[in-house]
């Protein structure tokens, strides 16, 4: 089935150009652009019931555009993107103004660890591709010596768990306030899907013949909680996956680690403290 997709009326579209006016770097990449005006879309490509769709379906850039006057979240969203653009002109252009309103969450992501990396003092190459290959990765980056690959993926929950709820959640994305209802579903969590699919179908085939690590990223904000530890599984096929969401990570290396001292704590502290760190510190704050 083809990808469903909701379009602004006229008069929304004349919201979504004034709030993308705010946004002046965003605006230069994105506002002739005919998609600007699509408003979300069936992310699992045809499956939502039409009668779930309004509650399901996933924001695209216009519509975070559309309703960000009254979305703080949207806001901050925008907000960080706007400077991201501003700091990193390579990413500022039509080309990957495209990609945002293909997918905005994906490539939000993309700028997301560009910019952890820039901050953490590397330069990092992109869209990397091998001598006869032809699949990419995100980024290549040297924090010790050698070159080490970088993949970044957002996996969104798995359709039968998203439709379980009896409410409608924001588009697309869990609902901390309501919790997760999980009865009745006994497929794998969506993560793990997207992770090993990843690894067998990107992965494997991007840097097969090498041996260059290649650590994978993934911004698991859209499948909270149905995360667990997954490196065990992938154990010989890639270096290490760092999870994170709201500002804070968990690097997990394989139980055989080829990582040096050095990269390891390159990567570990790459998208922020630990969730225990992250604690730790506000109590103390408090005290």
């Amino acid at each position: 089935m083809s990808q469903q997709s909701t379009w602004a009326t006229e008069e929304e579209q004349e919201i979504i150009q004034e709030n993308l006016a705010c946004y002046p770097t965003l605006y230069s990449i994105i506002h002739k652009e005919p998609r600007l005006y699509r408003v979300s879309f069936d992310q699992y490509k045809g499956c939502i019931p039409s009668k779930r769709s309004d509650d399901v379906a996933e924001f695209s850039l216009g519509g975070i555009l559309l309703h960000s006057s009254l979305d703080k979240t949207f806001q901050k969203l925008l907000e960080k993107v706007e400077g991201w653009l501003k700091l990193y002109p390579e990413y500022a252009t039509p080309k990957f103004g495209k990609k945002l309103l293909d997918n905005f969450f994906n490539f939000f992501s993309e700028l997301e660890v560009y910019d952890a990396l820039r901050r953490a003092g590397s330069f990092p190459e992109r869209d990397i591709a091998m001598t006869g290959k032809t699949k990419n990765l995100d980024f290549k980056v040297f924090p010790d010596e050698r070159d080490i690959l970088i993949e970044v993926t957002t996996p969104r929950m798995n359709r039968n768990t998203e439709l379980m709820y009896g409410e409608a959640p924001h588009s697309g994305f869990f609902d901390q306030q309501r919790g997760i209802e999980r009865k009745g579903y006994t497929g794998p969590p969506r993560i793990w899907v997207v992770i090993l699919n990843k690894i067998q179908n990107q992965i494997l085939e991007a840097i097969g013949g090498t041996d260059i690590p290649v650590i994978l990223i993934v911004n698991y904000t859209y499948v909270y909680p149905e995360i667990i530890e997954c490196c065990q599984y992938t154990s010989g096929c890639i270096s290490g996956i760092v999870l994170y969401r709201n500002g804070t990570s968990k690097f997990c290396p394989p139980e055989i680690c080829a990582l040096s001292e050095k990269e390891r704590r390159f990567f570990t502290r790459l998208m922020g403290p630990s969730l225990a760190e992250k604690f730790n510190k506000v109590i103390s704050k408090k005290e």
